[in-house]
């Protein structure tokens, strides 16, 4: 947008804090924040003084008011944007806000670049809202204030509207007129006497003609008109639109009082859509050429017809109500049905004519199509809502289970073995593997690459993989592959689920090939010539195939569609192969099908090589990841960041039982004086672990920010349960050293810790 078009925006935040923080963002994004309210009250109170276009509210508010119903009051007042910018993600609250037609909903926590777009986004909308009323309103005043006479009548010929002009040309004020028929208003002739056509066919609807108006008082005046049809912003037929203007007089010729104008059926033979006039008695009394083309028929085997006879016999039980509803009290009615023969959807439209109905017909099923793919979407939306909603305090509360777990187990390990622990300990994990998959269904968030080799994952994944009784695993993987930069834990989920509908797709048992290889350069480049015999592979592919029942051609198409499945009966959810799809366009690869019914289905994922290792192991983690700290060094000092008080224990009992020296803060600021009394003490931190979400309060970026404005070469881990943010992804950009997705086991913790330390001493020696 161009400063001249900078929008008015009031931000409506209990949290005086987080309110403040973004009206800095928006000021340094060149937005005019005219206000901060806490409550909904204050908001309504000061509207009129602040006069705000965009309104960012939060759900929950400090007054009696919520923040939706405040956006209701608000939008009745004024035509003003609503974005909600709330931590509240339950379907009820989402159902609710839905109603206010919001601009936006924008979930915390949330980052620069998220609040950006989602005020722009709703600013353009808005501006672009305002653009179109205000041309409409100077349309409106343009016919107005024209000195030819305007009239606009519905399809059924209701007049809509009418002008000064017109109502001065008529006899008939438009107070009178509107509701009334086109022809009862509008009576023209031609000079012959016979009755005038309403509209014209399309190619002359430019042009003047002259006929005469009978007015309402009786008298003839001789005018010239123009009419052409009117269509809604879907292009469709919604009316008519008549300009006119008085001519000079002349003899004026004799019409018969009792004929009637002609019908606007007449006229309308150049409507692409289909058309039918059906009387009293449904009976076809007039179909144009495109209806005669959708039914298959001449004019001679339809005009006669009950509409009955020729729609499909289970659309009269469904529509017959309400098409005789419209009949007998004079109403517009507008129905869909499927037309089985066609395999299509119709959407019937009709109009009060003569004692019967005049029925436009449109073909919606690319509309129906596109309804259903946004209504999945809706619902991936409101999943991704709910997910990302829990995902913090689930992960930050399976960290706590999978930790102290991990941590008995270790005490426990050299006295006694406990199955009921490790088994505890595999739920939890399964826990983790459920949210994650549910965040990268939902959100497609970028995987949190490392470098490693892709045979060795899937050993690993086998060795804690419960096998299916009476299938046979059988595992080939390529000798000296080169490591590939991925997201493991994305990875294994995606392994998981096709090996599951392998399993499944062979419920007598059966045999699995899981292949791991680098496809030659002939396979992935058909037709080219291949004179390089030491071609290295631009990508390495994981086949998992199966010798079960196969795929039916016709569901191949809808295989990877959200909640597509052909188990039912066995509660599947549809969701694996989306994920699937979702883990392999992530990394930046694809995920292929082939499958044949009765012999079987093969899934490959391929991966491509790219720099990403380089980038994954910027800080050189992978060379030092098991390097102990130097014992003859000083005791290691580490400053933590973490909100929530069971995390926080967990991470310092852990440390500090391995010898490291532990400070711990529970909000970023608190951390960044912590960093900055121990700087001015000479006993700085070795390095800062923080929470990427502080809810109220400053969180992992913003502290790192200062952190480093503090100190340049300051070393910090991020951790964070909402692993799809995009800090998670590409930590470097952020200046943060690694990552640590939650939840992790202390062991994990401790090699990253070490890791860490020993690269900073590496890099502190060279």
């Amino acid at each position: 947008m161009t400063s001249s078009d900078r929008i008015r925006i009031l931000i409506v935040e209990n949290e005086g804090l987080v309110g403040c923080d973004m009206a800095t963002s928006l000021g340094k994004l060149g937005h005019l924040v005219v206000g901060i309210c806490a409550s909904g009250e204050e908001a309504l109170e000061r509207f009129d003084e602040l006069r705000p276009d965009l309104v960012l509210l939060d759900v929950h508010l400090a007054g009696q008011l919520d923040g939706i119903d405040t956006a209701r009051e608000l939008q009745r007042r004024s035509r003003v944007a609503i974005v909600y910018v709330t931590g509240c993600a339950d379907l009820e609250t989402v159902a609710r806000a839905r109603q206010t037609h919001p601009h936006g909903y924008l979930l915390k926590p949330f980052n620069h670049d998220e609040l950006r777009l989602a005020v722009e986004v709703a600013a353009q909308r808005h501006l672009e809202e305002n653009e179109r009323q205000r041309r409409e309103h100077s349309y409106f005043e343009a016919f107005q204030s024209l000195a030819d006479g305007v009239i606009a009548a519905d399809l059924s010929g209701g007049i809509v509207f009418m002008n000064p002009s017109a109502a001065r040309a008529t006899g008939w004020s438009a107070q009178d007129a509107v509701g009334r028929s086109l022809n009862e208003i509008f009576r023209i002739y031609q000079s012959t006497g016979e009755p005038a056509e309403m509209l014209p066919a399309e190619g002359a609807a430019t042009t003047e003609r002259t006929v005469y108006l009978t007015t309402r008082s009786g008298e003839r005046v001789p005018v010239q008109d123009r009419a052409a049809p009117l269509r809604d912003a879907q292009g469709q037929l919604s009316g008519v639109i008549i300009l006119f203007r008085a001519v000079s007089a002349t003899p004026a010729p004799a019409v018969d009082a009792n004929r009637s104008s002609a019908p606007l059926v007449d006229v309308v033979e150049s409507i692409s859509d289909p058309l039918l006039a059906l009387d009293a008695r449904w009976r076809v009394t007039y179909a144009n050429a495109s209806a005669l083309k959708l039914f298959d028929r001449n004019s001679q085997g339809m005009l006669g017809l009950s509409l009955w006879d020729i729609l499909p016999a289970a659309t009269r039980e469904q529509h017959h109500e309400a098409f005789a509803r419209a009949m007998l009290h004079r109403e517009t009615v507008n129905r869909e049905l499927y037309l089985d023969e066609k395999q299509i959807w119709l959407e019937l439209r009709g109009y009060p004519f003569a004692e019967g109905l005049l029925l436009l017909v449109q073909d919606v099923t690319a509309r129906r199509e596109e309804a259903e793919r946004r209504n999945r979407i809706d619902r991936l939306e409101s999943l991704g809502l709910l997910a990302r909603g829990f995902a913090h305090d689930f992960n930050n509360l399976l960290t706590v289970l999978l930790g102290n777990i991990s941590l008995a187990e270790m005490r426990l390990r050299n006295a006694i073995t406990l199955p009921e622990l490790h088994t505890a300990k595999q739920a939890t994990l399964q826990a983790q593997n459920l949210v994650q998959q549910l965040l990268t269904f939902a959100r497609g968030g970028a995987p949190i690459k490392t470098p490693v080799r892709l045979g060795e994952l899937i050993d690993v994944f086998f060795t804690h993989h419960t096998r299916a009784n009476r299938i046979e695993y059988r595992i080939e993987v390529q000798p000296g592959l080169p490591q590939i930069a991925i997201d493991t834990a994305q990875v294994r989920r995606l392994l998981s689920n096709l090996i599951r509908n392998a399993e499944q797709a062979q419920p007598e048992g059966g045999e699995i090939i899981i292949r791991c290889f680098a496809p030659d350069h002939a396979e992935m480049f058909p037709g080219e010539m291949v004179t390089d015999t030491n071609f290295q592979p631009s990508g390495l592919a994981i086949e998992v195939e199966d010798k079960g029942e196969g795929i039916a051609p016709e569901h191949l198409p809808h295989i990877f569609e959200p909640y597509f499945s052909t188990r039912k009966a066995d509660n599947a959810t549809g969701l694996g192969l989306t994920v699937c799809e979702s883990i392999a366009k992530a990394h930046g690869g694809s995920l292929t099908v082939r499958s044949e019914p009765g012999r079987g289905t093969t899934v490959r994922f391929y991966l491509p090589l790219d720099s990403d290792a380089e980038e994954a192991d910027a800080f050189g983690l992978s060379k030092v990841f098991d390097a102990p700290p130097d014992a003859a060094a000083a005791t290691p000092r580490i400053l933590v960041l973490e909100d929530d008080p069971l995390v926080r224990s967990l991470i310092v009992r852990n440390l500090t039982s391995n010898g490291f020296e532990v400070a711990e803060s529970a909000e970023g600021g608190e951390t960044v004086r912590l960093y900055q009394d121990s700087l001015n003490q000479g006993r700085s931190f070795d390095l800062v672990i923080l929470d990427l979400s502080i809810p109220n309060g400053m969180g992992g970026v913003r502290t790192m920010e200062k952190l480093r404005a503090i100190d340049p070469e300051v070393f910090a881990i991020v951790s964070s349960g909402y692993s799809d943010d995009p800090v998670m992804a590409n930590p470097a950009s952020y200046g943060f050293a690694a990552v640590l997705p939650k939840p992790y086991e202390p062991a994990d913790m401790l090699r990253l810790v070490r890791s860490i330390l020993a690269t900073r001493g590496i890099r502190r020696a060279s």
